[in-house]
């Protein structure tokens, strides 16, 4: 699987936890997960890398309970890392 895909697979993990992804100028700052206005938003800084996005797709993905979604198993690795750091 490439990165390409991997961040594929992030974003419709976020589509199925009804989590919207949006991509704007955050001068600098990665971006997170947050709630806005009631609503569940990922924001990325629209310049960083592939590699970037995922690791922090799977970051914030590894703070979510989504151990009863089915997740493809390499980003569910990648998850679960972030999970074990954040321990």
């Amino acid at each position: 699987m490439t990165d390409t895909q991997l961040l594929q697979e992030c974003e419709a993990l976020a589509e199925r936890l009804g989590i919207r992804v949006s991509r704007e100028n955050l001068a600098g700052g990665p971006g997170g997960l947050c709630t806005f206005k009631g609503e569940s938003r990922f924001i990325l800084d629209y310049r960083l890398d592939v590699t970037s996005q995922i690791e922090l797709f799977s970051r914030e993905f590894g703070r979510l309970p989504i151990e009863d979604i089915y997740v493809v198993p390499k980003l569910r690795d990648q998850i679960d890392t972030y999970r074990e750091v954040q321990i």
